[in-house]
């Protein structure tokens, strides 16, 4: 990799988590599946995990992704991949919770139940990556920022929920005469989350880009994006501006031109407002990216020439 981006999210000694993030419809996707093919073909052992329902890796890579087992990508040796379905989650997370319910807790009954159990579950499967690592590098493909946002703050919502649980899980125990079987597994689920959040909040092993285009909206809730990752203790380290007009590809196009001079504003307005940021600009491409040929072509503008594998790997 020979690019400052590429030498960002280049893994290390640990493995690498890779979050891309911003508004829906500015290249999350297209970004992310181009950096999870570049880390495969570099010899790293990469999952790329999408928590978006709405969005088909398999689409991007022409076959069958799971929802609950990451499958090995065809077209890409040394690649997995899987889309998180909040459906397909319930049934494990639901087992696991009646696991730790045990003797004493009627709340964790209670969320089995609601509306939101669905999303809980796939958080908690959002988490297990975090805390079981598959592979040298982990790319996570987010939802758009507000789905994003409260997913990510589910670990701080869930762990403090957990810890009072386990107090009154001890209580109960001891004035019904109960073990404390169930404290026990509660304690190490809260454990689970803690040291989730300890991983989304390191700079060394996590790296948050937001993904824009130089327009109105997308600037905007790429603020609003930063300072929500902010207030939640997890650090936006870079950005990559998608679809940038090249003054070379204009050549007297009214429309290009008008549309280069819109974007030359938010350009600059960006660089202003992110100027702690390292920041890429990639092009606007004259054909879709939709097959790993092409991701590897956009690979090539965002990371720099490939290069050979790792030894070793």
């Amino acid at each position: 990799m020979t690019t400052p981006f590429a030498r960002l999210l280049e893994p290390r000694a640990a493995t690498r988590y890779l979050f891309f993030g911003g508004k829906g419809g500015v290249g999350k996707t297209t970004l992310a599946t181009a950096t999870a093919t570049r880390m495969a073909d570099l010899g790293f052992r990469t999952t790329i995990v999408s928590t978006d329902p709405t969005v088909s890796l398999g689409a991007m890579f022409g076959q069958e992704v799971g929802a609950l087992t990451p499958e090995p990508v065809a077209a890409v040796p040394g690649l997995s991949a899987l889309t998180i379905n909040p459906t397909a989650a319930t049934g494990p997370f639901q087992d696991r919770l009646a696991g730790m319910m045990q003797q004493a807790s009627t709340a964790l009954g209670d969320i089995v139940s609601t509306p939101c159990a669905a999303e809980m579950a796939a958080f908690d499967q959002f988490v297990g990556f975090l805390d079981r690592p598959q592979g040298d590098v982990v790319v996570f493909d987010t939802a758009p920022t507000g789905t994003t946002l409260r997913e990510l703050a589910m670990p701080f919502d869930w762990a403090g929920f957990l810890q009072k649980q386990i107090v009154a899980s001890r209580e109960v125990a001891r004035l019904m005469g109960f073990d404390n079987t169930s404290a026990t597994a509660l304690e190490a689920d809260k454990q689970r989350y803690d040291r989730a959040l300890e991983v989304l909040r390191d700079r060394e092993r996590t790296t948050f880009t937001l993904v824009l285009t130089p327009e109105r909206l997308p600037v905007e809730e790429t603020r609003s994006a930063a300072s929500g990752l902010q207030t939640l203790g997890i650090p936006v380290q870079a950005l990559v501006v998608n679809q940038t007009i090249l003054p070379e590809v204009v050549e007297g196009n009214r429309f290009l031109q008008a549309r280069s001079a819109v974007q030359r504003r938010y350009l600059d307005e960006i660089d202003r407002s992110f100027g702690e940021l390292l920041r890429t600009r990639l092009p606007l491409l004259d054909r879709d990216v939709s097959d790993v040929q092409t991701l590897r072509h956009l690979g090539d503008l965002l990371f720099g020439p490939e290069r050979q594998p790792v030894a070793g790997r």
